[in-house]
């Protein structure tokens, strides 16, 4: 009888690695935010959801993300990184050293001689420099972008001596990476996909190499190239002006031939791990019905004529889009679609490009997603699945989510406290003395109960307690909204919804805890509930304070403690 084998144990799985995310984020006169004084936004690794009005610096932090987190080419180099820079510095801020030709008056009122050199503001300075009196000497840039990651690695910093890019200094291969990963939109990155091809037919070819597809692995002459060097290896080896002829050398044109097939097989595995993603992802949106048949690319082929420039001798450069709504093929989706299902189409589109690849990059790579009022084509009730989606499918990615709209804020405040990965900023603009604009930084409880409870102890302290009472009543009701939203407690039909009283939604859900099938969890809630219908009718109720009225500090006090734990009752005992 033969003996019996031990089991053999299964391999261990290893542990799945976080990436690095940003710690902080800071500024420094760059373009709303004025210096001298840097402005840091902690992010502590978390997402960030910031709500700013317009003017108050929300594309500043945009494109200071995609900025520094920019991708190398070869049509680029540190010098003109160098004047990107300088063209989104702080126009108030920036200085020039500049020669005194006869008396000149600075800033301070110090009347500066002739023969002397001085830093002086640019925009103090313009009449001066046109009269003559100040003659400029140099300038330097004193713009910023600085970012640290949880990591502990060394911060990185982008400044006028060098990006975190740039080769010649040591360039950051963890940003380098990040740039290939992110994914960076706007409202105007939706209109690339619809918008920008009028009547004509959909082309995705440049979406899809620039951004889509950028990151995708490429085999080329035994080694593995991303998607967009390959291609961009192409075009500088076309660019023949740019090394002063107008001829590809012997060497060149083999060259470029042989990129082709590489390029061309290369787009064509992309599409096929991209496009299964993407009406996955038009589901979750909520948008079912419509579907995306295929991506189409014939490849992209060399005319050899020379007559033609180099650089265009590339051709069929497309990718189209076969799609259905409702099982009927759609030729022109922009001239058909609503704006919501467009915006959803684009949405889905970015997005599958960045899970197709999920493991062509290092596991240290950072993952980061910014969104700049992407859904403003969206209404409100069309936006929440654009959270369930990020929250489900991108966990491992950090998300800084920007909008203007304050309804649109808190509602999604409102939704994402309980996640525990989100932070809040709200940003203001304020004027100094000298009339300069600048963003304020008001770092918010991701909760608004919280946030709400947190003011109104900070006006009762100040004595003022009917705005006391405010906050706590706001509190309370969120308080209840929550719970009912989250335990699907069948409330009173209102057509207007701010009609909706507390007492309804309170009564509400008393009746469910009134359920056979919460005997355990009644007792529990029940203390709290009564504590708080203590407070009900002198405090928490709105038309107690709209007009003048007594309110006392132990009777605020009371209200303020009572929301609080209920609000710390239904987050306890009432299960998720």
């Amino acid at each position: 009888m033969s003996a019996i084998a031990p089991p053999v144990a299964a391999p261990a799985v290893p542990p799945a690695i976080d990436p690095p995310k940003i710690k902080t984020l800071t500024l420094c006169d760059f373009r709303a935010f004025a210096g001298p004084e840097p402005v840091t936004f902690l992010l502590d690794g978390k997402n960030l959801l910031i709500y700013g009005e317009n003017g108050a610096g929300k594309s500043s932090v945009f494109h200071a993300l995609d900025e520094f987190f920019a991708l190398p080419s070869p049509l680029a180099n540190s010098e003109t990184r160098r004047s990107r820079l300088a063209s989104l510095s702080n126009r108030f801020t920036q200085k020039i050293r500049c020669k005194v030709h006869s008396d000149f008056e600075d800033e301070l009122g110090v009347i500066q001689t002739a023969g002397l050199e001085i830093d002086v503001r640019e925009v103090f300075a313009l009449e001066a420099l046109k009269s003559g009196v100040l003659e400029e000497v140099s300038r330097y840039n004193t713009a910023s972008v600085e970012v640290a990651f949880t990591d502990n690695s060394a911060t990185v910093r982008w400044d006028q001596t060098s990006h975190p890019i740039d080769t010649a200094t040591g360039g950051q291969q963890l940003v380098v990476n990040s740039a290939y990963r992110k994914a960076v939109l706007d409202y105007r990155s939706l209109l690339e996909t619809n918008y920008r091809h009028g009547n004509g037919a959909v082309n995705l070819f440049d979406v899809c190499v620039y951004i889509l597809l950028r990151d995708y692995p490429v085999l080329h002459d035994g080694r593995e190239w991303r998607l967009l060097d390959l291609w961009m290896e192409l075009i500088r080896l076309l660019d023949v002006e740019a090394r002063g002829r107008t001829k590809l050398g012997k060497t060149e044109k083999p060259k470029v031939l042989a990129l082709l097939p590489s390029i061309n097989q290369g787009i064509r595995d992309a599409i096929a791990a991209v496009q299964p993603q993407i009406n996955p992802l038009l589901e979750e949106l909520g948008w079912d019905d419509i579907k995306i048949i295929s991506l189409d690319f014939a490849g992209v082929t060399y005319r050899d004529r020379a007559t033609i420039p180099p650089l265009q001798r590339i051709e069929t450069k497309n990718i189209g889009v076969t799609l259905t709504f409702l099982g009927q093929p759609i030729d022109r989706p922009q001239n058909f679609l609503n704006e919501a299902r467009l915006s959803a189409l684009a949405l889905a589109i970015y997005f599958s490009g960045r899970q197709a690849s999920p493991t062509t990059q290092q596991a240290t790579t950072p993952r980061l997603i910014v969104l700049d009022d992407v859904l403003i084509g969206l209404d409100q009730s069309n936006r929440m699945p654009v959270l369930r989606m990020l929250d489900q499918q991108f966990d491992m990615w950090q998300i800084v989510l920007l909008t203007h709209d304050r309804v649109w804020y808190e509602m999604a405040r409102f939704h994402l406290a309980d996640q525990g990965k989100w932070g809040a900023v709200e940003m203001f603009e304020e004027k100094l003395p000298d009339g300069i604009p600048r963003p304020v930084l008001r770092p918010a409880n991701i909760d608004a109960i919280a946030a709400n409870l947190a003011t109104a102890r900070r006006f009762h302290g100040l004595n003022e307690y009917a705005a006391a009472a405010v906050h706590a009543r706001i509190a309370f009701e969120l308080a209840l909204k929550k719970l009912c939203e989250r335990k699907s407690i069948p409330v009173r039909f209102r057509i207007d919804p701010r009609q909706l009283s507390s007492d309804e939604l309170l009564t509400s859900i008393e009746t469910w805890l009134n359920d056979a099938s919460r005997t355990a969890m009644k007792p529990l809630i029940d203390p709290a509930i009564v504590s708080l219908k203590l407070w009900r009718k002198v405090v928490l109720n709105p038309f107690s304070h709209s007009t003048p009225v007594s309110l006392n500090a132990a009777e605020v006090h009371g209200a303020i403690d009572a929301v609080e734990k209920l609000h710390a009752d239904f987050q306890q005992h009432i299960p998720r």
